[in-house]
């Protein structure tokens, strides 16, 4: 005898919330960009995977890339990192974008006790980011459902 499920995904079950916040992030790096003694302890605790923008990620590897080689991070040692011309490939953050997100920060940076704060939580949604299960073997992500279970006669 065989038994089998019968049921449907649960429409009770809460949706999965979003592990990101964009919020945050830009407040991180515009702590980075405005106070240059931070970045030892930003870059120490966060990793460019942490940053879920694309543009956020590769500023702030870039910063990452100043830092280690000894240089200051300042809005022109983190330029030197980006491609400085539109025939970079799709999706990087060129010099000239990297100019607008600068104005677009300036003057947003929050405290430094609050950016310390903030990349905690970047440090947190990236683990658990990191650390939510993959599909099954099916390809299927796991599905809470609400059914019931049959008998079927193999005979």
């Amino acid at each position: 005898m065989t038994r089998t499920l019968i049921g449907a995904p649960d429409p009770d079950q809460p949706p999965q919330p979003e592990l990101r916040d964009e919020h945050v992030e830009r407040m991180v790096l515009a702590a980075l960009l405005a106070y240059p003694s931070l970045s030892a302890h930003l870059i120490v605790v966060l990793d460019g995977g942490d940053f879920t923008t694309p543009a956020y990620r590769q500023v702030f590897r870039a910063a990452a890339a100043a830092r280690d080689r000894g240089r200051p991070c300042t809005p022109a040692a983190i330029a030197a990192y980006l491609p400085d011309h539109q025939q970079a490939a799709p999706g990087t953050v060129t010099v000239v974008e990297f100019e607008q997100l600068m104005r677009d920060l300036t003057g947003t940076a929050p405290v430094e006790a609050v950016a310390v704060y903030y990349a905690a939580i970047i440090r947190d949604l990236g683990a658990l980011r990191r650390s939510r299960p993959g599909p099954l073997t099916e390809g299927m992500p796991p599905m809470p459902l609400r059914g019931f279970l049959i008998d079927e006669d193999d005979t």
